[in-house]
């Protein structure tokens, strides 16, 4: 970004107390560690911490301007203190962060994608960015920038050289991606799915729907709405938008995916079909989740005219993200970490990857509490248990407040209690499994991102590394 203060001031309907207003600010931050000479500090107020305690370690370290919150009680020492620094009094400092942003996409006449959904969306954002990165430069969220901070701070990344901007967008509660959709003012929109995700918050599945619809309803007649043809609640939500809707899935749409017999148990090969005109794809790993992302993403790149080639060379490059699906081998085995996250769709789907897998000795799944999912939270995490028994996975390793539940639905299904093991720390856990494992073991482990569930790798590695050194 790079603007003058009286353009940021417009921008953001904020008051410059002190300051040039043609001074040029470039780049902007909300972190004063990490704040650039001559950008501009927000500082966001959070739960625990304000950030206006921060603005003078900002202006130390370079920073030529700051928002500040009206009627804030550090506004005189601050403006006393930094005479010769920029301040734009603002309503709310996150508020204005927003409409900076929009401000400076407007600049930008560029296509604008934006992905939300339950399941898959930062896995659909770096696909659509492999497709589009083959013929044109694209802007993607870091990592998971994908909320009312991280988006705007994305957006304000934009450089002349960018072609499209390809924006993942979170949300926790309603109103939330109506937020991001006025930030983003996208062109397409992408809803990868609807499940039970956040229900501590949203408490029903109509709620969610309601807040995913919020970016299909914010497309206007010029847009495309990317409709995800095999998910029953992403349909019905295309009828609340004005946007022309272009449909993928297995069964039917206008994006299909075909799924042939894959060369091994370690990737997908499917025929992709646009039109009249067939491809044939290789991912380089395997699961119906990672094929219907593909499809959005293979849709995305229909909708930005995109060649079936930059389709078929983009997903073929594409590598999961650490903590998705992410294959390690160690000591003999095979490790999915896919703990980066997890709800009830997620889980089911990599318990189904898990049990897929061809070659191999036996299948352990090591699973950690699926958080958020409010007063039915015991009943997901049976129909979890019951779920890997029914498909066959050979060990569970649980932990966490809702293992006992897990192990229920698990026993009822018919997994052999003795296969069932819970543990009361990870550690624990990870010397158990050190001792466990055999050679060609699978092993999926998944939980909540508050659980950590990553740490069992570390530990797990820890473990067997030392029990090497004593042999």
């Amino acid at each position: 970004m790079e603007l003058q203060a009286e353009e940021i001031r417009t921008a953001t309907n904020g008051a410059l107390l002190q300051g040039n207003p043609e001074a040029v600010l470039r780049g902007v931050s909300n972190d004063s560690r990490r704040i650039a000479p001559g950008a501009l500090f927000v500082p966001l107020i959070g739960s625990n911490c304000d950030g206006h305690f921060f603005i003078a370690d900002a202006f130390s370290r370079g920073a030529e301007a700051s928002f500040i919150q009206r009627q804030h009680p550090l506004c005189a020492r601050l403006r006393e203190r930094f005479a010769g620094k920029v301040l734009i009094e603002v309503a709310d400092p996150l508020h204005a962060l927003g409409d900076l942003a929009h401000f400076w996409r407007q600049k930008f006449s560029i296509p604008v994608v934006a992905i939300t959904g339950s399941n898959g969306k930062t896995t659909t954002k770096e696909m659509i960015w492999q497709i589009v990165s083959q013929k044109l430069s694209a802007l993607k969220n870091p990592g998971n920038w994908n909320n009312l901070i991280g988006l705007p701070l994305s957006l304000l990344q934009l450089e002349q050289q960018h072609q499209v901007a390809i924006l993942e967008m979170g949300m926790s509660a309603r109103g939330e991606i109506q937020r991001l959709t006025e930030i983003a003012a996208p062109d397409i929109g992408v809803i990868t799915n609807v499940g039970p995700a956040h229900l501590e918050q949203l408490i029903t599945i109509e709620n969610i729907m309601a807040a995913k619809g919020e970016l299909f309803a914010a497309l206007g007649p010029e847009g495309i709405a990317v409709v995800n043809q095999d998910d029953e609640r992403v349909v019905s939500l295309a009828h609340t938008t004005r946007a022309r809707i272009l449909t993928y899935g297995l069964r039917a749409g206008d994006v299909r995916g075909i799924v042939s017999p894959a060369r091994s148990g370690e990737e997908t090969r499917f025929t992709l079909a646009i039109q009249r005109r067939e491809i044939t794809i290789t991912l380089p790993l395997t699961g119906g989740m990672f094929l219907s992302n593909a499809l959005a993403a293979a849709a995305v790149g229909h909708a930005l005219n995109l060649s079936l080639e930059n389709m078929k060379q983009g997903l073929e490059q594409f590598q999961p993200m650490p903590g998705r699906m992410e294959r390690i081998s160690m000591h003999g085995a095979t490790i999915i970490n896919d703990a980066y996250n997890a709800n009830p769709v997620s889980l089911e789907s990599s318990l189904r990857v898990l049990a897929s897998v061809q070659n191999g000795n036996r299948k352990i799944a090591v699973l950690g509490d699926m958080l958020e999912l409010g007063e039915q939270a015991a009943v997901y995490h049976r129909q979890a248990g019951h779920c890997a028994a029914q498909l066959g996975i050979d060990y569970l390793f649980l932990y966490g407040s809702f293992a006992e539940a897990v192990a229920e639905g698990a026993s009822a299904g018919a997994l052999d209690e003795r296969h069932i093991l819970i543990f009361a720390t990870k550690e624990a856990l990870a010397a158990h499994l050190e001792q466990t494992v055999k050679h060609g073991d699978w092993i999926l482990v998944k939980g909540s991102r508050a659980m950590g569930m990553e740490q069992v790798i570390t530990l797990f590695r820890r473990s067997a590394a030392q029990q090497q050194e004593t042999e």
